[in-house]
């Protein structure tokens, strides 16, 4: 009986061992945004486009286990390249020319990016991101930003394919809001 007792509980401890819960460390695959707007550039009109990542740290939160274990999410600082490749993308769209140097410019911010999880008979995870874009014309200014909040239903933990997935999502549909804004768009234009 007490060797039984003993195999059971190293069984336990071993098999404990193997199950670590791991960090996901997302990257953001190229933006592509949706642009639906009838509203459209002049074929001429050239914008210089930049971006910053204005997040103080690169951790968006903590994924959870049904045990109650948790371990970060991160997004590598910055992540302003596929932001500006959105813009730029977006730009093309809209019948404009993206370039290095013009009097048009348009900068694009990731401020916010939050990753929430919460478990109960399904586990659901929260994420929320947030855009502000300035544009520039002719000495004159205008600023938006554009939020996006998505929860997501797992049966079981998500794994870093599903984290990812859900993180390129938000952040596709946030910039895709932006670029559909036809106050922003209508700036541009005139």
């Amino acid at each position: 009986m007490r060797k039984a007792i003993i195999s059971v509980f190293t069984s336990i401890f071993l098999l404990s061992g193997c199950s670590t819960f791991k960090p996901h460390q997302i990257s953001v695959d190229p933006l592509n945004p949706t642009v639906t707007t009838s509203s459209a550039l002049p074929a001429d009109l050239q914008i210089e486009i930049h971006s910053k990542d204005m997040r103080s740290s690169d951790l968006i939160g903590y994924r959870i286990s049904r045990f109650s274990d948790r371990a970060e999410i991160n997004l590598p600082l910055p992540a302003s390249e596929a932001l500006a490749q959105g813009a730029r993308a977006a730009v093309v769209k809209l019948g404009a020319i993206p370039t290095q140097s013009a009097d048009t410019r348009l900068t694009v911010e990731l401020s916010n990016l939050e990753y929430s999880a919460t478990q109960s008979a399904l586990q659901s995870v929260r994420l929320n991101a947030t855009i502000k874009v300035t544009a520039e014309k002719n000495s004159e200014f205008i600023s938006g930003n554009y939020s996006t909040e998505k929860e997501y239903q797992y049966v079981a933990t998500p794994s870093l394919e599903d984290n990812q997935k859900m993180v390129n999502e938000v952040l596709l549909m946030t910039i895709s809001r932006a670029f559909n804004d036809t106050k922003l768009i209508n700036f541009l234009a005139r």
